[in-house]
């Protein structure tokens, strides 16, 4: 019987835990413009940001807890931004991905660093393809 691989799936273990393992296509076109989309959405969003910072920033006196009203607002931006991020993860590796991810708990830091291995491995396979290409000989057709 004949054998035919089609999978070309990257695994990736965080923590050395094999409960926490991601599985993805780097060569898959979905996911490669799910990635996209959520880069254009954190654009946006980091625009939207922004503008909230600045209002953060002129917040002035206490709330009737007798907490900061900037740090109030901070926590919930804080909040809102992990949530935007962890839910971009699962749009854009399925369902389940940020609680595999962050399994103890979303920061900023973790958030950069898994999307950076990531995203070196999209590159490191476009690298790959890019050589693959260009050892081909040319046809004659595009010579002509």
């Amino acid at each position: 019987m004949e054998k035919l691989t089609l999978s070309k799936r990257t695994e990736i273990m965080l923590d050395d835990d094999p409960a926490r393992v991601i599985r993805f296509n780097t060569e898959d076109v979905h996911l490669r413009a799910r990635l996209f989309e959520f880069a254009k959405d954190a654009s946006r969003k980091e625009k939207e940001i922004q503008a909230e910072i600045a209002e953060i920033e002129a917040l002035e006196g206490e709330g009737a807890e007798g907490f900061p009203l900037q740090a109030d607002a901070s926590v919930k931006l804080m909040v809102e931004l992990a949530d935007f991020f962890m839910a971009g993860l699962d749009q854009v590796f399925g369902e389940g991905t940020s609680a595999v991810v962050f399994a103890e708990g979303f920061d900023f830091d973790g958030f950069t660093t898994f999307l950076a291995y990531v995203m070196s491995k999209f590159e490191a396979k476009s690298s790959e393809k890019i050589a693959e290409r260009l050892k081909k000989p040319a046809s004659k057709k595009a010579l002509s």
